[in-house]
């Protein structure tokens, strides 16, 4: 399934069953020439399915508790942040076999605020797509949750429709963020 397709898919969902939570994605990039002073900045290629997935939104909003199951999509100002900061670790700890840019964190999660899902640097050409791996901060592991971000957007959309997910409160209007059924 492709990006496009499966953020139909979803934000058809979120109108029908939860309109406050598809109220808390961001507005779309203002062009493709954001992206690319994003990976300028971040010395990586994004994958071409991430990239096309910030044409439809830049994220969430920082209040959201996680659209997917409890892990918030970061918008891309966090994500370069992020990077930063990484980076500053890296210099003030003087870490010589580790390159922030070789993970663009996409997701992190609204539970520990320590784990996160991410993917890969691309392929020079950025066309390559690499998976989305979970980083478990309490017990370190590179943990492939998917083949790629459209894979992960369109298993997300296919949980949905079978409601696999619920809301994170009882009333509709106070709802945050998605739960997956116990």
């Amino acid at each position: 399934m492709s990006v496009s397709g499966s953020f139909v898919r979803i934000e058809s969902w979120l109108s029908k069953n939860a309109p406050n939570i598809l109220g808390q994605l961001n507005k779309p990039i203002s062009s493709i020439d954001e992206l690319d002073k994003v990976e300028k900045m971040l010395d990586a290629k994004l994958p071409p399915s991430v990239r096309e997935a910030y044409t439809f939104h830049d994220g969430e909003s920082p209040e959201s508790k996680g659209l997917f199951g409890g892990w918030r999509w970061l918008p891309l100002n966090e994500i370069i942040q992020w990077n930063d900061e990484q980076k500053n670790n890296v210099q003030k700890h003087h870490f010589i076999d580790f390159k922030p840019s070789f993970m663009i964190p996409l997701l992190i999660s609204t539970i520990s605020m320590n784990d996160l899902r991410y993917v890969e640097t691309s392929d020079d050409n950025g066309q390559e797509e690499t998976p989305v791996i979970e980083w478990n901060h309490e017990q370190p592991a590179r943990d492939v949750k998917y083949g790629s971000f459209a894979n992960y957007l369109s298993t997300f959309a296919e949980r949905l429709e079978l409601g696999e997910y619920i809301l994170d409160a009882d009333n509709p209007d106070k709802a945050r963020g998605l739960i997956l059924k116990k």
